[in-house]
């Protein structure tokens, strides 16, 4: 006859034997606001925080002193700070130091909480890991820069290694049969999505919290507790970051009027998000548009394009 069967899912056999379809995979990462430069005694940035992608800092020369996750490093030349996801951290220099900052956004949750987990912020020199990753870092360093567009694969290759070194270590060390609870971060896409809403001022409404976890199929204490142990922060304190920082981005970004701002992170009342902006930052939207502009090149867009 004509037809002819599919082939099974896992195997198919004949007169050359038997074949192993292999599933489907991609992965996707974004190479994301990498920069380098010395900053003099005096300067410092704003405590912040990065969804869904993870922060490698690196000092060239001198001493930056660095706060992440609510505790305190001097971190010395060569030494690195990995910052997990969804971590508040902030920077400032008591003396002029070089550095060297990347970003990296990955779109697999697993990896993501496995660096949340891994509590690894200032690895030293000496440090079996930092062995690893400084040669790296640095190569990412002279290809950014000395060798102007370095292609693609390059980078990219440099960039996968450093996530398959965090990987392996981090997996090391916890040992077999740990799980990667993807929920935390599956919370962690919803409120971002939440802001980044066209409407947010109607997505954010009162009781949008239960409303996120019966979407998600849990209760409201459930989606508490596990976000809080995996970020050591309540989604509510996530959700004031993220309107924050997009608030900021908005203003300093573009041509964005205050009101449009007030709408787009979820204020349907332009005073009571003026009042609220004056509490986050010190000062009112205008004026943080003229004088701060140059202090928002840390944050991160929630609409990455």
């Amino acid at each position: 006859g004509t037809g002819a069967a599919a082939p099974d899912a896992a195997q198919t056999s004949g007169a050359a034997g038997a074949v192993r379809l292999i599933p489907n995979r991609k992965s996707e990462a974004y190479f994301y606001g990498a920069q380098t430069g010395r900053v003099p005694a005096g300067w410092s940035c704003r405590r912040h925080l990065h969804h869904m992608m993870f922060e490698l800092n690196l000092v060239l020369e001198g001493t930056q002193l660095a706060e992440v996750g609510g505790v305190s490093y001097r971190q010395g030349k060569d030494e690195l700070i990995l910052v997990p996801p969804m971590t508040l951290h902030a920077y400032r220099a008591a003396e002029p130091f070089a550095f060297f900052v990347m970003h990296v956004q990955v779109d697999d949750p697993a990896f993501l909480n496995l660096l949340n987990r891994a509590k690894l912020p200032l690895l030293k020199p000496e440090h079996e890991l930092s062995r690893l990753l400084l040669p790296e870092a640095k190569r990412i360093l002279r290809l950014v820069t000395e060798d102007g567009e370095a292609p693609k694969t390059k980078l990219f290759r440099a960039v996968y290694t450093i996530m398959d070194l965090l990987e392996t270590h981090i997996a090391g060390l916890e040992g077999p049969g740990a799980r990667a609870d993807v929920l935390p971060i599956r919370i962690a896409k919803a409120i971002e999505s939440l802001v980044a809403d066209r409407h947010a001022e109607e997505a954010i409404a009162a009781g949008w919290m239960e409303a996120l976890a019966e979407r998600l199929g849990f209760s409201r204490r459930h989606c508490y507790r596990v976000f809080r142990e995996a970020y050591s922060l309540s989604p509510r304190e996530y959700l004031a970051v993220l309107r924050r920082q997009e608030a900021m981005h908005l203003l300093t970004g573009g041509g964005h009027a205050v009101e449009e701002v007030a709408r787009r992170i979820g204020y349907d009342n332009v005073q009571s998000f003026i009042r609220q902006f004056v509490k986050w930052t010190g000062t009112t939207p205008g004026a943080f548009r003229k004088e701060r502009a140059g202090e928002t090149v840390y944050l991160t867009p929630l609409e990455l394009e």
